[in-house]
């Protein structure tokens, strides 16, 4: 798709001097066919239109862009939509926040360099769009490692997993990246670089603009380059999983075992139609639920876990990886639950929610239930330690993606209802942002208005993410 009805002279020559700024190879235009569709989706059904794809790759370039749309904005107001910039990572989200309406989308994947790993402090600091899992390739020598660990960390950017607050199975004891962030240098929508937070977790210097930059989706400012904290590697790990007569049997027990003095690295659970896809020892009984748990930390503390949890479930028989092959062979057969759900269902759509752990049973069955009436199938996992739940809908053709939109509302309102949020991970993107506006109350959008109005008065950055707000 391109930018819909052809521009007339003074809107392509807008187009063309912003382009002036990057060298000929990186720049994409709608006539570039075989490329320039990448750029306009990102891992959901949306499909989105833009004039120009840029890829500055360095920070002054990318100031050169902002200053010059913000100037050509101005001089030609009636087309400032067509002249807004949308930030674009590696493509992997999945709530449509890099997906465009319009105007200029940059691709920011080429400015990749790690800028400083400080092995003295634990820190490494890296441009927006080196790809999350390179940052532990990087550390690999130095027996540290960034902690967060999202299913897409070998395709999403620094900047994507900052804009996005990015998280995975370890955020139960590690946290997500709004946890491990120390600091973050942004060029704000006036073409200004400012740096903003310190590496010492104890500080105390007013509004703390990291945290408001983790998981803005881009709306605010550009993340141009971010410092994170390290942790050692741990000494050892081990992965177990055990099957339980049903997801409430298996609720009753993830309580359990966070209330003991465990402190599992992640705790997984998924449903009979998910563990069912891949071999998994043990069999999940149908009605039933899987759940793994990982264990770090140095040897006598993976010991010492391993017997008090032997202990909290002694009526289960948990399947204990502890070898590094047989922990990575068990962890693969996880994430392949995904990929055989694509193979099923080719127009999936994988919901994010969060919910409090007693409220994992009845989030879950609600989503089940509703669906059903519908005649959508479904399959259900999640980072169960955190109350993380995704909850797939498979279709076999895009005909019913208006029915699973008002499935999302109803699970969206009850997740609510029952003290959670809509969004775990992913984040609201262009997916749910009517949902959103349909659940929550206008307090809410009325406090993101006037934050989006502060750091961004002309609406220059990802203006599709704004447009429910107003």
């Amino acid at each position: 798709m391109n930018s819909g009805p052809a521009p007339d002279d003074r809107l392509q020559n807008a187009w063309d001097s912003l382009a002036a700024l990057v060298a000929q190879g990186r720049r994409v235009w709608p006539s570039d066919s075989e490329e320039f569709p990448q750029y306009l989706k990102d891992a959901t059904f949306l499909k989105g239109q833009a004039a120009l794809v840029l890829q500055p790759q360095n920070a002054e370039e990318l100031r050169a862009i902002v200053i010059e749309a913000q100037v050509l904005r101005k001089a030609l107001p009636q087309y400032s939509r067509a002249l807004s910039l949308t930030l674009r990572g590696g493509g992997s989200g999945l709530s449509g926040a890099c997906v465009p309406e319009g105007g200029v989308v940059l691709d920011l994947t080429r400015m990749n360099r790690i800028v400083r790993i400080d092995e003295q402090n634990q820190s490494i600091t890296a441009e927006c769009g080196v790809i999350l899992s390179e940052l532990n390739t990087a550390l690999a020598a130095t027996g540290l490692r960034y902690a967060v660990d999202p299913s897409s960390s070998t395709l999403c950017t620094v900047g994507g997993s900052v804009a996005t607050n990015a998280a995975g199975p370890s955020s139960l004891k590690y946290g997500t990246t709004r946890s491990n962030l120390a600091a973050v240098t942004i060029l704000t929508p006036t073409g200004d670089f400012v740096r903003a937070g310190a590496l010492p977790v104890k500080t105390s210097m007013g509004f703390s603009l990291p945290d408001l930059f983790c998981g803005s989706e881009g709306r605010l400012g550009i993340i141009t380059e971010a410092e994170f904290r390290l942790l050692p590697q741990p000494e050892e790990s081990a992965l177990l999983v055990a099957a339980f007569a049903s997801e409430i049997a298996a609720a009753e027990f993830i309580l359990k075992l966070r209330r003991s003095s465990i402190r599992p690295a992640a705790i997984e659970i998924l449903d009979y139609r998910s563990s069912s896809l891949v071999d998994f020892p043990p069999g999940c009984p149908k009605g039933g639920a899987l759940v793994l748990v990982e264990l770090d930390g140095t040897a006598e503390e993976v010991a010492y876990d391993l017997g008090r949890l032997g202990q909290l479930a002694e009526s289960h028989e948990f399947v204990a990886a502890r070898d590094e092959t047989s922990r990575q062979a068990l962890w693969n057969r996880r994430k392949a639950v995904s990929l055989e759900v694509s193979k099923l269902a080719p127009h999936r759509i994988g919901e994010d929610v969060a919910v409090p752990v007693s409220a994992l049973p009845r989030a879950m069955e609600f989503a089940r239930v509703q669906a059903a009436a519908q005649q959508v199938e479904t399959a259900i996992w999640g980072h169960a330690g955190d109350g993380n739940l995704h909850v797939n809908y498979l279709l076999q053709s895009g005909e019913r993606l208006g029915v699973v939109l008002g499935l999302m509302r109803e699970l969206a309102a009850e997740v609510t209802r029952l003290g959670g949020a809509m969004s775990g991970e992913h984040g609201l993107g262009r997916l749910k942002r009517g949902i959103a506006r349909q659940i929550l109350p206008k307090e809410y959008f009325a406090a993101q208005v006037s934050i989006k109005n502060a750091f961004d008065p002309q609406h220059l950055l990802n203006p599709a993410l704004e447009m429910e707000f107003n």
